[in-house]
């Protein structure tokens, strides 16, 4: 259904005519008085409404039954005094279209509809709808023009101290924020829809939101990103591929290889591999591995020649048989059939296996390869701490130690580490019911093995009331990584499944 909205609406009595003419006999003088798109959101104007900029010409074609044409120019913008045009009676269609690129300065209108003239004179506001929506950005708020980086590129324009774009329903951009003192740069993936006003709202901790716009004809969908003392955000809302196909309701963990994307599910699911489109997320096909059981995948890894699967879900702390399983890449890219070598551990430092979930930190949920090695990172339902082991990966069974430990203040069920090696995400969930939050940590700047020793940096995800339990991560280039999460009930909500984006530029 799609909405009504007013475009500058003014109903005058002015006439081109004086007021003791008349229009010749058996026509019309037609006034245009206004646009109206179809359905309007509300019916009262409010304080800080926006007001839509169109471009300054419009032409209209005027047919009756008799297949006459008649034209009419005007300026969609400008409404002090009406148009007007001269017309024989009978009934009639019009129509007339704004052309413009992908994204706009302006909001590009199709204007459409039937009259019938039968008066000396009527008066008429032409119904229109458009494919647009549109992005603000107070300029109060950040320092430069916003630029979209991606195509197609365009730099914001400006009007009432806000930097703004239309973009045509569907087109998905990526917008480049910068700020300055200190100087920063940070990216946010959005997608356009018709009707649909995003309101990027960027403040300093502790500051309010001092701009915002009511409700009167685009839907509004506002996001705050509140920014540290050094310009970075604490919190960014991924962008939302897809939901994901009813065989990955627990999609677990990801890989990406070759600009390939692929996914498992969680315990007591088939022991098989995902393929799924990396552009929409739909699900391509399935590698089943022959040899092997899905007692709790929980994460994929990679190296250059293998692929991982971490079979070391252990919610109660009570499995003793936690294995890695290894697949050729090149079995995994040409085959639906696939044979897996075993690599089982186990910890050295776990004592007790007869704990219950809310006290085990014994489960494991995420890992990477790095320098010929498994980075293994536990998810302590105990602490809301982590805890780094490490794998090697031509032994058949090893017993490990941890190596260092981080408070998370949270459950981290998926890692990755860049192709450059410099970067890490570990990406997790709050433990906090209704009012959880996913989120991912950033770790750079660290040396050797000691991940937790270099610059650590947090950011909030938004509720997985939205993402879905957030638990597969992987690096889609060194700037942009790909999140999944699974099916959830949430206080009685079904969320389904989905795949998400993030950009990660100026986080470091």
């Amino acid at each position: 259904m799609r909405k009504i909205i007013f475009f500058s609406f003014l109903i005058l009595t002015f006439s081109s005519c004086k007021e003791d003419e008349k229009p010749r006999s058996g026509f019309t003088e037609l006034s245009i008085t206004g646009i109206q798109l179809i359905e309007r959101n509300t019916s009262n104007e409010k304080d800080k409404s926006w007001d839509h900029l169109f471009g300054n010409s419009l032409n209209l074609n005027f047919i009756n039954e008799e297949g006459q044409s008649f034209q009419l120019s005007l300026n969609p913008n400008e409404f002090e005094k009406p148009y007007s045009i001269e017309l024989p009676f009978g009934d009639y269609t019009y129509s007339g279209q704004q052309i413009s690129d992908d994204i706009s300065e302006f909001l590009p209108i199709k204007i459409s509809g039937s009259l019938k003239l039968s008066k000396d004179k009527q008066t008429h506001v032409l119904l229109a709808g458009t494919e647009y929506g549109l992005i603000t950005i107070a300029q109060s708020q950040v320092s430069q023009k916003p630029i979209f980086i991606s195509d197609p590129s365009f730099i914001f324009s400006e009007k009432e101290n806000v930097f703004y774009a239309y973009g045509k329903d569907g087109i998905k951009t990526s917008v480049e924020i910068s700020e300055d003192n200190p100087n920063n740069k940070f990216r946010i993936i959005s997608q356009f829809s018709e009707y649909q006003h995003l309101e990027k709202n960027i403040v300093k901790k502790e500051e309010s939101v001092n701009y915002k716009f009511e409700p009167v004809d685009f839907t509004i969908i506002e996001e705050t990103i509140l920014l540290d003392l050094e310009n970075k955000p604490l919190n960014l809302m991924p962008f939302i591929t897809s939901e994901l196909d009813v065989s990955l309701n627990e999609s677990s963990g990801l890989a990406f290889i070759q600009n390939r994307l692929f996914s498992i599910n969680d315990e007591d699911n088939s022991a098989s591999i995902q393929e799924i489109d990396p552009l929409n997320g739909q699900f391509i096909r399935e590698v089943i591995i022959g040899n092997a059981n899905n007692t709790d995948w929980e994460d994929l890894a990679q190296s250059e020649t293998h692929l991982f699967i971490g079979d070391f879900g252990n919610n109660r702390g009570s499995r003793k048989d936690l294995n890695i399983l290894k697949i050729p890449i090149s079995e995994l890219l040409n085959s639906n059939s696939v044979e897996a070598e075993k690599i089982e551990f186990a910890f050295a430092d776990q004592i007790d296996f007869t704990g219950s979930v809310e006290g085990s930190n014994f489960d494991c949920e995420g890992f990477f390869y790095f320098n010929k090695q498994l980075h293994v990172f536990t998810k302590n339902w105990g602490n809301n701490h982590t805890r780094h082991y490490l794998i090697q990966i031509d032994k058949p069974y090893q017993e490990i130690l941890p190596i260092e430990e981080f408070n998370t203040e949270g459950l981290i069920t998926g890692a990755d580490i860049s192709n450059d090696g410099n970067d890490i995400v570990l990406l997790g969930y709050e433990n906090k019911g209704i009012t959880s939050k996913s989120f991912v940590w950033i770790l750079s700047g660290y040396s050797g093995n000691e991940f937790f020793g270099g610059t650590k940096r947090k950011i909030n995800l938004g509720s997985p009331s939205i993402l879905s339990q957030t638990e597969g991560v992987v690096f889609r280039n060194e700037s942009e990584i790909f999140i999944s999460g699974e099916k959830i009930n949430f206080s009685g909500l079904e969320i389904p499944a989905k795949l998400s984006e993030l950009n990660l530029t100026g986080l470091f």
